[in-house]
């Protein structure tokens, strides 16, 4: 709690500051520490790596390249195939989140649960579906493995996945990040 404090005052004492505030209306389900670090504008993080970034002049996050869930994502270098810079906002704390990455998709729940849910998935569950079982769990009553049901769209305007890869084809590996009521609900790699 004091990192998240101490987040929001220095986003409010530097000029420009850029994010819109939290995304749903509710209490986070989940948070992890995942983006705890503090890293400057273009900070070049490793790949995989997601931390918080305030103080960014609107006109130095590039361009908005997608928005789903209350968040915005946005490609320092969008005409570029590398890994570059990439910023999200729409977190609580009124800060952004920055990462690297060549290729950034976004993954709404009921695509996520149409994929994770079919019967010929044998892929073992990742740190971000296994926190995506907790929140859909505690948000809409339904046990692990099993879809949302009708609380499905109103968990989806408050939660989406971004999907990160180091290169812009041919990758075998990527991070997956879980945003949910205005914070970054958990982070893992895949393979």
């Amino acid at each position: 709690m004091k990192f998240l404090f101490s987040s929001v005052i220095a986003c409010l004492a530097l000029a420009g500051c850029a994010g819109v505030g939290a995304t749903g209306t509710g209490t986070p389900i989940m948070n992890s520490d995942v983006d705890i670090g503090q890293a400057a504008p273009g900070a070049g993080l490793a790949f995989g790596k997601i931390d918080t970034t305030c103080g960014v002049a609107p006109a130095s996050l590039g361009t908005a390249v997608a928005s789903a869930s209350g968040y915005t994502v946005y490609d320092s270098k969008p005409t570029s195939t590398a890994p570059r810079a990439h910023y999200v906002d729409g977190f609580t704390d009124g800060c952004l989140r920055q990462f690297t990455a060549a290729l950034v998709l976004t993954g709404d729940v009921q695509t996520h649960e149409g994929v994770r849910y079919q019967a010929s998935n044998t892929r073992p569950y990742s740190e971000t579906d296994t926190a995506y079982e907790v929140i859909k769990g505690k948000y809409c009553g339904a046990p692990s493995g099993q879809s949302c049901g009708a609380k499905i769209d109103a968990l989806g305007r408050r939660t989406v996945f971004l999907t990160a890869y180091p290169s812009f084809s041919d990758s075998d590996n990527w991070v997956e990040y879980l945003l949910h009521e205005g914070v970054v609900a958990d982070a893992g790699a895949e393979r």
